[in-house]
């Protein structure tokens, strides 16, 4: 199977019409025309997981979040990126990112994590864009079954695999609205509020969200961005297979190369 086989599969469910202005993502390094027999997956492209990939000689990279984010200005084995590139490029590796599409894609990162959570009614939380007769946008907010806020934080970490999460608000309460968004969404706060949410759930929460989310009565949870997004790469696995004929080695890495120890 060639690389644009594969990019075509999953492009025709992260439409790039759905990349955001500030995104920069998509078919970033290789030959389209290689062909691919084993691919891996994952969050990051970063020097571990390229490394895993040199090792046992993948042919394709897929990740989330792309390699080649803000402009490059030289590519040297002078810093990690450089060298990374051209590790890339003589080991002839292609390079695939869906991210901001991802996010907004039907069974994206955000509607794969309110499946997670156990949301019922979903509806996307901003929507950014109309094509045809469906929106498409940031974060999902949906409905669960009356439950105390406390035991749906231990529900939370538990089916987000994370040793921790940061909850900022009034824990003692009742809970039944929802409202999630993988990765940093700290922008949408104000857009869980207006939904009627009482739990806000996604990651990189800055002090100041934090602050406007406890004046507007609304429990902020951060799960971390790695935690909140992470669901979204079987699926990606699971999408290639369910539209491939021939049989190729899909790996999935979930796990974080990013070191975390919390004091």
């Amino acid at each position: 199977m060639k690389a644009i086989d594969l990019i075509q599969i999953m492009e025709k469910w992260a439409k790039p019409s759905l990349i955001d202005d500030w995104d920069n993502t998509g078919f970033q390094i290789g030959n389209s025309q290689k062909d691919v027999k084993k691919v891996l997956i994952a969050l990051d492209l970063d020097r571990k997981v390229l490394d895993i990939a040199l090792k046992n000689s993948y042919d394709m990279i897929i990740t989330h979040h792309p390699i080649i984010f803000r402009p490059l200005k030289n590519i040297t084995s002078e810093d990690e990126k450089g060298k990374m590139i051209l590790d890339i490029i003589k080991n002839d590796i292609v390079v695939y990112n869906a991210h901001s599409n991802l996010d907004m894609a039907d069974r994206g990162v955000s509607h794969r994590l309110a499946d997670v959570l156990g949301l019922m009614d979903k509806c996307i939380l901003r929507t950014m864009t109309t094509e045809g007769e469906k929106n498409y946008g940031y974060g999902i907010v949906g409905n669960i079954e009356d439950i105390p806020l406390s035991k749906y934080l231990c529900i939370v970490k538990e089916r987000l695999k994370a040793d921790n999460i940061i909850v900022y608000g009034d824990t003692d309460i009742k809970i039944n609205r929802v409202a999630v968004c993988g990765g940093s969404g700290g922008e949408f706060i104000y857009d869980a509020y207006e939904s009627g949410a009482d739990i806000y759930i996604t990651g990189d929460i800055k002090y100041h969200d934090a602050q406007l989310g406890y004046e507007l009565g609304l429990v902020i949870v951060d799960g971390g961005h790695f935690n909140t997004e992470k669901m979204i790469l079987p699926d990606i696995k699971k999408e290639l297979e369910n539209n491939i004929e021939e049989k190729i080695d899909i790996e999935v890495i979930m796990e974080s190369s990013l070191p975390m120890i919390l004091y």
